[in-house]
């Protein structure tokens, strides 16, 4: 473990410990490498997921994997796009779990950016939309509802929403990224608007935008063509999920009285959407990148 983790990781049990947070999209790359930094700082960890075999392995490399921590975890197979399952989920973790302090809102992913929009299947647009934008807002809600809202002496929490850089500068022709980049747009202005009607709370609403990452999302994205997903990352060394991790962790340990209401994590080579150092890994050497990526 580098010094600099081991440093924040003794900040967060200073300030997190035996907090609950929730985190959906737990059983993928960053989600569960989100939840197992929070639970080596002591935090009590709800993931949810809706595959259930995979929700049982992320569950296993908390409990028994070399990460410590003495939180407890829980992990709850939920639909995100089913306002009722949600619902039903959020009133599970109010019976069996402690008060949940903070919500990471993870669970997104991208289909099929390998055409342009009319040549897409309506199916696959409304399905990104339903898990990135909808399914959000309905984690959202009925935690606020159950959770956050309900706190004496007054309603409090932080929620941390994962959106991207898409998500406020519009991807190339090439990127085809129309319902990707519409669902993240969504979650920004939804962010903007509820941290502003939780004026008169304790609740911060924070939002956190990943830069390029090397995860299963891109392979996804690119309907498993490794050739292409190759093609993209190549050459600029991505982020590691547990870079997003440590990001959206430093988020949540801030005082109270302080919102960094924008976090933005980008690999040095990736300038902005628009401009990539594609030179960079063999200026620095792969064999960097890769110690870097541990």
């Amino acid at each position: 473990m580098s010094t600099s983790l081991e440093l924040l990781l003794q900040m967060g049990r200073l300030a997190l410990k035996d907090k609950t947070v929730l985190i959906t999209g737990g059983s993928g790359d960053i989600g569960k490498a989100s939840a197992i930094l929070f639970k080596r700082a002591h935090c009590n960890v709800i993931i949810t997921g809706s595959n259930r075999d995979k929700l049982d392995k992320a569950l296993d490399d908390m409990t028994h994997g070399d990460g410590g921590g003495s939180g407890k975890v829980w992990a709850f197979q939920c639909d995100i796009r089913d306002r009722k399952e949600v619902e039903e989920m959020v009133r599970k973790t109010v019976d069996e779990c402690p008060p949940i302090d903070i919500l990471i809102n993870n669970a997104g992913y991208a289909l099929n950016a390998t055409a342009p929009f009319w040549e897409q299947d309506t199916a696959d647009l409304e399905s990104v939309m339903n898990v990135n934008l909808t399914g959000l807002m309905n984690v959202t809600h009925a935690v606020m509802r159950h959770h956050m809202m309900v706190r004496k002496p007054q309603p409090t929490g932080t929620i941390v929403n994962l959106s991207s850089i898409t998500g406020h500068q519009a991807p190339l022709k090439e990127f085809f990224e129309t319902s990707y980049h519409t669902s993240k747009a969504g979650v920004e202005g939804f962010t903007n608007v509820l941290r502003h009607e939780t004026v008169g709370t304790n609740i911060r609403v924070l939002i956190n935008r990943p830069g390029t990452v090397r995860t299963e999302f891109h392979t996804r994205r690119n309907l498993y063509d490794l050739d292409k997903t190759d093609g993209f990352l190549g050459g600029m060394c991505p982020l590691a999920a547990e870079d997003i991790a440590v990001s959206v962790f430093w988020q949540c340990l801030q005082p109270e009285r302080i919102s960094v209401i924008t976090m933005e994590t980008l690999p040095t080579a990736q300038r902005s959407l628009y401009a990539a150092d594609k030179e960079y890994e063999q200026r620095n050497g792969v064999g960097k990148c890769d110690e870097w990526q541990r």
